[in-house]
């Protein structure tokens, strides 16, 4: 069971969560996980609707992942007690990101009262010409584990209010059929300060059977009760060298069907080859809403090259609307370099085939040692600025990598450089970002934001932000 263990975790390390967010950045919170030992523990990287990108950074040292990110199952190694850690990052599609970590706390089998944890983040924010105070934002979590019960208060402070109360208790029930199982049924419930009322409310179980996660959600709005409430049904796991992950969602507090999504992954058939495959399909109550499929690393045969190898990937999207081809050209030597041209072929209103061709960007990617990414998007059309982007300029240049690490924590940092149309010049400067997450210790991270240019669309006035917060688990 192990080695089939270890081959679904590395499968499932990187990869999209199926979701929506746009190019605002990601959220990665601090997390602490209680773990009585020898028992499979599931858990969640990230909570949302977002379309955000995993990476696990570091592997816990002392057991193994399972899952698909961010839907995940610790399995800490036989006899082990202690503290374990996994370190991770996420992204959306245009590179804003953010770092996370999770500690597992492996607790003995005869625990019935482990230790409290204490989780503090926040942001202080100035911003110039002038060095003005802009705000700042605090967050303090308290969470303890009492037999069966883990209980957890989370308090937000902003300058302008006290904006959020959660209360988050979690039972757990185990069984020994048709394998050992824990099933952890966690309710949130979310206040709202400012007004007095309940923001939402969620339920969520999930566990991990003879390899396969089940998860299941319950939501409730407290602002849209009767539309904005849904409840979600998700299957992961593999068949064979195929992966797959299904969720069904219910909405409306009188259930009605709201939205199928399948995604399949797997290798190609061929013996010994790299190249990989990905299958995705959504029906929503309105009817089809788009199938995508996507192979990646196919090589294209180079005799005489030595030790230059060319892939090559290929996405094919089909909406009720339009069929869109992405393709994707990476020639590899020692680093990486990608070239992604940005098209939308548009089909007819009647009938089959294309009645438009558009090359509305470009995105060159260059993995270089050890382990910094440069990349540069680019817009050909205005209207998909933003979508290139993920902001109101054209062009976007960055450079990110890893810190020197401290004390077995992962560091990174990332520049970008933001480039605007208009005034009569090919290239003209909008502005700048940096953002360096440091380790201080295992436990605590602090990062530094700097943004100078056109940094505030609704200011002009304004030509810097520098944000300071950290991130600490105690």
């Amino acid at each position: 069971m192990g080695q089939g263990v270890r081959s679904i975790g590395l499968m499932g390390l990187l990869a999209v969560a199926v979701l929506g967010w746009g190019a605002q950045v990601p959220l990665a919170p601090m997390q602490v996980v209680f773990v009585l030992s020898g028992t499979p523990t599931p858990f969640l990287l990230g909570e949302g609707d977002l379309d955000l990108l995993y990476t696990v950074l570091q592997l816990p040292a002392n057991g193994v992942l399972v899952g698909i990110p961010p839907n995940l199952t610790y399995l800490p190694e036989p006899g082990f007690i202690g503290t374990d850690w996994v370190h991770y990052l996420v992204q959306t599609e245009t590179g804003g990101w953010d770092l996370g970590t999770v500690q597992l706390v492996v607790l003995a089998p005869e625990t019935t009262i482990g230790p409290f944890a204490l989780i503090s983040e926040g942001e202080l924010v100035w911003s110039g010409p002038t060095f003005a105070w802009e705000g700042y934002r605090s967050l303090i979590e308290v969470r303890g584990r009492f037999s069966y019960l883990e209980q957890s208060f989370r308090a937000t402070w902003t300058d302008t209010a006290f904006t959020s109360l959660v209360s988050k208790t979690s039972i757990a029930l185990e069984g020994s059929w048709p394998t050992s199982w824990r099933l952890p049924i966690t309710s949130t419930l979310d206040f709202d300060p400012t007004v007095s009322a309940l923001r939402s409310w969620t339920v969520d179980a999930r566990t991990t059977v003879l390899g396969v996660t089940w998860i299941s959600t319950f939501y409730y709005s407290g602002a849209d009760p009767q539309t904005a409430s849904y409840v979600a049904l998700q299957v992961q796991g593999e068949l064979g060298p195929i992966t797959f992950d299904s969720r069904t969602t219910f909405v409306t507090l009188t259930p009605t069907f709201g939205e199928q999504r399948l995604t399949l992954r797997g290798p190609w058939l061929c013996e010994g080859c790299p190249t990989n495959w990905e299958l995705e399909f959504v029906q929503n109550k309105g009817g089809f809403e788009f199938l995508s499929f996507l192979v990646k690393d196919i090589e294209i045969p180079c005799p005489g090259c030595g030790s230059i190898r060319t892939f090559f990937d290929v996405k094919v999207m089909f909406t009720v609307d339009e069929k869109k081809l992405e393709p994707t050209l990476r020639v590899t030597s020692g680093f990486v370099a990608c070239v992604k041209p940005l098209v939308a072929l548009a089909m007819p209103e009647t009938g089959f085939g294309l009645s438009g061709f558009d090359l509305y960007g470009m995105e060159i990617k260059c993995d270089v040692p050890p382990g910094y990414t440069l990349r540069l998007r680019t817009s050909f059309n205005p209207a998909k600025d933003s979508a290139v982007t993920g902001s109101q300029f054209f062009e976007l240049w960055q450079l990110e990598g890893p810190v020197v690490p401290c004390c077995g924590n992962p560091g990174r940092f990332q520049i970008s450089l933001y480039f605007k149309r208009g005034g009569g010049n090919l290239f003209g400067f909008g502005m700048g970002n940096f953002v360096l997450f440091f380790p201080v210790s295992r436990e605590v991270l602090v990062n530094v934001g700097l943004r100078v240019g056109e940094v505030d669309l609704y200011d002009p006035t304004k030509t810097w932000v520098l944000t300071m917060g950290w991130k600490a688990l105690f």
